[in-house]
Order: structure tokens, then sequence, then C-alpha cells
């Protein structure tokens, strides 16, 4: 159930990425992931409420604000990063930034993973290494990888990574109330910083706004299933396959914009998903 739950998140935060990241081809990335965590807030309320809870103790307050502030620094750095480079290539890069801490995190905890999952840790390694020194293809230069792209997408799997760490701490008890928490402490973070890093405030969002309506509405979706699984089952076996989201995403880009990478970019990015696989067999 653990990994069904976690597979259901990736499904929809992958489709959730590709809006976002297309939209950060017209308006800078970090405004589109504030637009678009505003836009699922009301969203999150209905289903807290409808939901209930037991008891929303002080601890899962404050993991749900930390965790909304994490994935927020982590959704302003990624799709920056989309806009600036290939959707299909640092997607999978902050997938595996973002699968092996929370590893890590289980490891400390007492969770073994078995031989396949460590395999899979050194293969990740590798991909990342892989991808970031490729040459693009030619067709996409005005998109090309270049380290600045990959140190983005490293950075938001990071942010990822102890978002899924902090969710992980809130009790079963708090109900749905997180998904709410989390999505106020990201908002605000995001309203804060993106006027700070870039010109002209929120002005000029009304093109991308449905995408950002969008997002928000596919990442409230994809936070129920996340949290049930991360609460419910090994955290490194729901973190990681909650990592499986480039797969969606990158199928996206590589249908509506036709995006082409090279074959070593290729070879990289199939060593990622590969990575996350081995992974989530632990």
């Amino acid at each position: 159930m653990t990994a069904l739950l976690a597979l259901a998140s990736a499904v929809l935060v992958g489709g959730a990425d590709f809006l976002g990241g297309f939209a950060s081809r017209t308006a800078a990335g970090i405004r589109v992931a504030a637009l678009a965590q505003a836009a699922g807030l009301p969203v999150a309320l209905v289903l807290s409420i409808a939901y209930g809870y037991e008891r929303l103790s002080g601890p899962d307050v404050t993991w749900s604000f930390a965790s909304g502030a994490a994935v927020a620094v982590g959704l302003g750095c990624f799709y920056t990063a989309m806009g600036r480079g290939l959707i299909s290539v640092v997607a999978p890069v902050a997938a595996v930034t973002g699968a092996l801490l929370p590893v890590g995190y289980a490891l400390v905890r007492g969770e073994r993973p078995g031989l396949a999952a460590l395999a899979g840790i050194g293969i990740a390694l590798a991909a990342v290494a892989v991808i970031s020194i490729a040459p693009s293809d030619p067709a996409h230069a005005h998109v090309a990888v270049t380290p600045a792209v990959v140190g983005l997408a490293v950075l938001a799997g990071a942010f990822f990574g102890l978002f899924y760490v902090f969710f992980s701490r809130i009790s079963a008890d708090a109900g749905m109330w997180p998904v709410t928490l989390e999505r106020i402490a990201s908002t605000c973070t995001l309203a804060t910083l993106a006027p700070a890093l870039t010109r002209g405030g929120f002005a000029g969002l009304r093109p991308v706004a449905p995408f950002a309506f969008g997002v928000g509405a596919l990442e409230v979706a994809a936070t129920v299933p996340l949290l049930l699984a991360l609460q419910r089952g090994p955290v490194a076996i729901a973190s990681v396959m909650a990592s499986l989201y480039p797969v969606m995403t990158v199928l996206l880009a590589g249908i509506v914009l036709r995006e082409r990478m090279s074959r070593m970019q290729l070879a990289g990015v199939v060593c990622a998903l590969a990575a996350v696989v081995l992974i989530s067999a632990s």
C-alpha cells in the first residue's frame, strides 16, 4: 500500500512539474511557484476540513511548517532550472538527489536497505555526474544543460529530500491539516522570496495563471497520498517511490515539447530512473 500511494503521488507530481516547468519558460520560475502554491491553498483547506482530525499536536504543526518552507525553496530552484534547461534532464537530477537524502535519514534511524538499494545509490551519483557533463542535443542549444542548471536541480532535490523527511515526522492523528499548514508555509515563503529575487513582483503573471492553478490542484492532490505513504510505510520506500515523478515529466516533455537529449544525457536519465527503482527495492 505504501508503494502504491507513493506512486500515485509521483504521477500527479510529474504532471504538476511539467506544467510548472512549461510556465517557467514564460515567467520567472519562483514567481510561478509562488502563484501555484497560493492557488492550491483553498483546495487544501477544503480537503482538511472534510477529512477531519483526531489531534493536531505542536510538533505536527512545526513539522508541517518546516516541510512547507523546504518545498518552497525547492520549487523555486526547480522551476528556475526547468525554465533555463531541459525539463527532461532537470527533473531526474532533482528526483535522484531528493531520494538520496531520505534514504540517508532512514539509515540513521535504523532502516536497512538491501544490496539493490545500495547499488541504486551508487548509480544515482553516477547519473548526476553524467547528466552534468554531457553535451546537449544541438537542436536544444537554447536550453542547454549548464552547470548552473544542474546545480539548481541538485539544490532543489536536496530541499525536496528535506520535505520528505519533515513530512514523515507528522502523526496520523493530524488528519489532512498538515497539507494545509504546509501549503500556508510554502505560499508565505515564496511570496516573500519572489519579489526579493525577481523584478516586477507578481506583475505579468496572467498568461501563466491557468498553468499555476493546474499545478496547485495537482500538487495538493499529490500531497495527500504522499502524507499517507510516509506515515504508514518506511520512509526510504515512500520517498524514493514518490521520486519516480520524472517518468511522467519526461514523457510529457517529449510528447508536448518534443525535447530531445543527446545519447549521453539519455543514458544518464535512464540511469537516474533505474537508480530510483533500485533504491525502492530496499
